[in-house]
């Protein structure tokens, strides 16, 4: 794992709730009989580390914020925010990102087979029940049809060229099979493409962090952290 920061240890017990409050007290300037702490166990579960909610006794201003060791357990625990935002949710990241940590090749290749048969069966269908509708879109598609007869019909198309016509077809609406599945998935799409091909989930999520920073995934009230004179690293929660 890539580490941005090189802070010594903090120099507060963050296992002493204690030694935590009078920090957070001290670095938000309020008496520490005003406030109040505790795990927050939800940010805890994600297995960075203790995560503690400091809050305002009372709940006067309805302040809270969240309090890690040292800059690389934020890091540590954005990763596995954005981890489980991925898994869950993949949806929420831009496609271009999605498509960096997916190998788009190998997606249209496990697609290939699929979309091949699909328009095999329609053009099946369209070439016995209007064969004049399959030489137009075969024409289309840059091949040669075959010259009409003195009553001015085609002959019906044969199996090799139905399937030339659907691997032709295939290949175009695969030139982005990202943007494929999105036509048939909407916003199911990041998650059909990562089923399908794989995914690094590691790299992503560190990609993630890296670009944007651990306060964008977890200090979503300002985007903003701040350390105390002891290394402690805090956030606005809301």
């Amino acid at each position: 794992m890539v580490r941005r920061f090189m802070h010594e240890a903090s120099e507060v017990d963050f296992d002493d709730e204690d030694a935590v409050l009078a920090e957070m007290a001290k670095a938000l300037d309020i008496d520490a009989d005003e406030l109040n702490i505790k795990e927050e166990r939800g940010l805890s579960s994600f297995g960075a580390g203790t995560v503690y909610e400091i809050t305002i006794s009372g709940g006067r201003t309805g302040k809270e914020w969240h309090v890690v060791r040292d800059h690389d357990q934020m890091e540590e625990l954005a990763l596995e925010v954005v981890k489980q935002d991925l898994e869950q949710e993949p949806e929420i990241f831009n496609k271009d990102f999605i498509e960096q940590h997916i190998n788009t090749d190998r997606l249209r290749r496990d697609l290939h087979s699929d979309v091949v048969d699909s328009l095999m069966d329609s053009l099946n269908d369209m070439a016995s029940r209007h064969p004049d509708d399959f030489w137009d879109e075969y024409e289309r598609e840059g091949f040669d049809a075959p010259e009409e007869d003195e009553e001015g019909e085609r002959r019906e198309p044969d199996d090799s060229e139905i399937e030339e016509l659907a691997e032709k077809q295939a290949e175009e609406q695969l030139s982005d099979p990202m943007r494929y599945l999105e036509d048939i998935y909407g916003d199911e799409a990041a998650a059909k493409a990562i089923e399908i091909a794989g995914f690094d989930i590691d790299a992503a999520a560190q990609d993630a962090v890296d670009t944007d920073g651990a306060e964008h995934f977890l200090a979503r009230y300002d985007g903003n952290s701040h350390e105390t004179d002891g290394g402690l690293v805090y956030w606005r929660a809301n």
